[in-house]
């Protein structure tokens, strides 16, 4: 068998196990956390033609905050792709997120091959995360594409890297900062690998000039749309939770807090991996140096972010790090290929049918909420996910009943609005207010709570402070027709 075919043929193996271990997600359901933001309430934005090049002219949760801080318009533009043709119908967003994945793990494969790994641990490795449980979300929730396309083009400019193609390499690192923040990480992975293991590109000379290609784009991206919000160490500790995730995933959850992720089997991953290393003979140290940078590097940003929720996807990334260090450390152990294919493929088998029970947690919002109150009851994402299932299927007293466990667990956006939409169902207009009110204290660039506002003060008889609200609620969305018509209606009473 020549090189190239044999090449061929362990590329499409990678691919047909990523979208075999994620088929059954195409049938899957919006599951009503951000897909109804950035799919269904932007329907008449990513349904026209010319959303294909406005995205860019947008923040990426628009929907509800025209000045988010994030600004990803790649992703937007493939929701747009897809809104061509599926519309408000959530296969198509669905089917082009298990076309990403197979992508990702090829990227992953190519990743190994070039490190040199050799054939079978490049295929086994991508097959390992092709199949990680941990992962799950990254392929079977359709926002978790950030992460999926960030891999693609994160990984695919570092192989292009790698092959001396510096154009497109700084075409796929500009599209990666488009894509998601995380990527302004990337450089100090391309420029640690070639630190460690490429003295061609550790040339002065090459190097200063791949340094200068970053910079100009980073600062373009930061240019273009500036980020507003300031970092905080308070998450740091997860990366020993996050490693454990992904070399003994025991705790799976669609969203989760730092008190529900368990720390031992990050201690435990990270004593083994650094022993290994040491103690095992003929293990490359540079090898696994640079997947410990690509693990720590790729997963520090989206820890320094404000906040305290835990998804798994932003793992995806970081995971391609921990595959490199354990497939050097399974290289130095087992030489030979018998065993290799042998124990890999139980690994695989094992990993693949975990994930494919996990996935059904992402079918629909109830399952989805549900499983997010079991992995993680002291989430107050969780909980408040699981009352607005109960509240869209009409059962407002069970929903009343999560949104308060939600409260009781800490300030949380949005629980305080859909308390309040009750309330304005059963006309009990004071109580709506006060949690109106308590919305905007912890939420106040929600556009949908100030409007709603407006309603109750309508209400109540208060046309000057509705007028005032629903202005402000424009402020935030200037493109609400409906809230304009409100707030004009309003302004004309006082």
């Amino acid at each position: 068998m020549t090189r190239g075919r044999g090449a061929a043929i362990d590329a499409a193996l990678v691919g047909l196990v990523a979208i075999a271990a994620h088929a059954r997600s195409i049938g899957f359901g919006f599951v009503d956390l951000d897909d109804r933001d950035l799919i269904l309430d932007d329907q008449a934005f990513l349904a026209q033609p010319s959303s294909l090049w406005r995205v860019f002219g947008r923040a990426y949760m628009h929907v509800v905050d025209a000045g988010h801080a994030y600004y990803r318009p790649v992703v937007t533009w493939t929701y747009a792709l897809d809104a061509q043709w599926s519309g408000p119908r959530p296969v198509g967003y669905h089917l082009t997120n298990v076309a990403l994945w197979a992508g990702a793990a090829l990227v992953v494969w190519g990743l190994l091959r070039c490190i040199g790994l050799g054939r079978a641990l490049a295929v086994l490795g991508a097959f390992v995360f092709a199949v990680h449980p941990t992962l799950v979300p990254a392929a079977a929730w359709i926002p978790g594409r950030n992460d999926s396309l960030l891999c693609v083009l994160g990984v695919g400019a570092w192989i292009a890297l790698l092959r001396r193609r510096t154009a497109l390499h700084l075409l796929l690192f500009g599209l990666a900062l488009l894509t998601k923040e995380t990527a302004v990480a990337l450089p100090l992975v391309y420029a640690a690998h070639a630190a460690l293991l490429e003295p061609e590109l550790r040339k002065p000379r090459v190097l200063g000039g791949l340094a200068v290609g970053w910079t100009v784009l980073v600062l373009a991206r930061v240019l273009v749309h500036p980020p507003d919000v300031g970092p905080t160490l308070a998450n740091l500790p997860l990366l020993v939770g996050s490693l454990g995730e992904l070399v003994l995933p025991m705790h799976l959850s669609p969203i989760a807090v730092a008190q529900d992720v368990p720390w031992w089997p990050g201690v435990v991953a990270a004593v083994a991996l650094a022993s290994a290393t040491w103690l095992v003979p003929g293990v490359r140290k540079r090898v696994v140096l640079l997947g410990a940078v690509t693990f720590a590097a790729l997963l520090v940003p989206s820890l320094l972010l404000p906040g305290s929720l835990v998804l798994d996807q932003r793992l995806t990334l970081p995971a391609v790090g921990v595959v490199v260090m354990l497939g050097e450390v399974v290289r130095a152990l087992a030489p030979e290929g018998r065993p290799l294919v042998a124990f890999g493929g139980v690994a695989v088998v094992v990993a693949g049918a975990v994930s494919v029970a996990y996935e059904g947690t992402f079918r629909d919002a109830r399952a989805f909420a549900r499983g997010a109150v079991d992995g993680s009851p002291h989430s107050a994402m969780a909980h408040f996910c699981l009352g607005q299932s109960y509240q869209r299927a009409g059962d407002d007293d069970r929903a009343l009943t999560e949104y308060l466990a939600a409260l009781a667990l800490g300030p949380a956006e949005v629980v305080h609005n859909n308390v309040a939409v009750i309330y304005m169902r059963r006309a009990q207009w004071p109580e709506a207010e006060s949690e109106l009110r308590g919305e905007i204290a912890v939420n106040p660039r929600y556009a949908r709570a100030y409007y709603n506002l407006g309603i109750v003060l309508r209400r109540e008889g208060r046309s000057a402070e509705a007028c005032a609200s629903e202005t402000t609620a424009l402020e935030l969305q200037p493109d609400d027709a409906a809230t304009r018509q409100e707030r004009d209606r309003d302004c004309a009473e006082q």
